[in-house]
């Protein structure tokens, strides 16, 4: 589900770093609406005139790395993906080279720590996600599952954690990994969860007082019971950017 880097040579401004603070989708939208960068794959053609082509000279260093005429295009090729899948899958400009998803040794590189969602440009730094466009276009259609690619530095991240956190001893051998997603949620969306979460915080700790006085008051042996299963509570780390393996049996 891919957009595209206007990247013209392995040289080019893709492969330095870029300051996502700065990526809104109020200036990117002015701004783009003026712009037509050849490369895309499903904006319309044009004759600009003579502004426009004035604005595509001046405004080139501020969207260089887009390829589509807007916001509307950027978001259809996230969903949609590319229409030509002959070419490169990260700068979308040159051939892919046999049995491979990218062009060469430079775009492969870039590929392994690209956004997960438009995979054209490099991620933000611990987040999976390049800045607050893509952030924007994934919370459209929470809850958003991503594939994560097998030669992506998330992917062997995830399966690390997972292989050492195995310990099911010879019984049960680790099993292979078959894919691993990475699950995008929105707050509206996360709201019964963590509401459910709450109560059964306050839940666990006031049936830990009452145990504790139960035992003071009566002996070791009375207890209450705890009527639901505490391992079926789901988890999630606290900026919500947790990665969930899924499919581990290839079912």
């Amino acid at each position: 589900m891919p957009y595209y880097a206007a990247e013209l040579d392995s040289d080019d401004e893709g492969s330095v770093e870029y300051n996502w603070e700065n990526d809104d989708d109020d200036v990117l939208s002015s701004d783009m609406d003026r712009l037509r960068i050849r490369g895309s794959t499903f904006c319309v053609n044009f004759s600009p005139g003579m502004q426009i082509q004035a604005s595509i000279q001046s405004q080139r260093s501020v969207c260089r790395d887009y390829v589509t005429c807007g916001l509307t295009c950027i978001e259809k090729l996230c969903k949609d993906g590319p229409s030509d899948t002959t070419l490169c899958t990260y700068c979308h400009r040159r051939p892919k080279v046999a049995g491979k998803d990218q062009c060469g040794q430079t775009c492969a590189d870039k590929a392994k720590i690209a956004c997960l969602l438009c995979k054209a440009r490099p991620r933000n730094g611990r987040y999976h996600l390049c800045g607050r466009t893509c952030k924007r276009i994934a919370t459209k259609s929470t809850p958003l599952i991503l594939e994560i690619p097998k030669t992506h530095t998330t992917y062997d991240m995830v399966e690390d954690k997972f292989k050492s956190s195995w310990s099911a001893g010879a019984t049960n051998p680790l099993p292979k990994i078959s894919k691993i997603f990475k699950i995008i949620e929105n707050n509206e969306f996360l709201m019964p969860y963590d509401q459910y979460k709450f109560v059964i915080s306050v839940s666990s700790s006031v049936y830990l007082v009452l145990n504790t006085a139960l035992k003071e008051a009566g002996g070791s042996n009375r207890k209450l019971s705890v009527p639901w299963n505490r391992s079926s509570v789901p988890t999630r780390d606290i900026d919500n950017e947790a990665l969930h393996v899924v499919d581990l049996f290839g079912v």
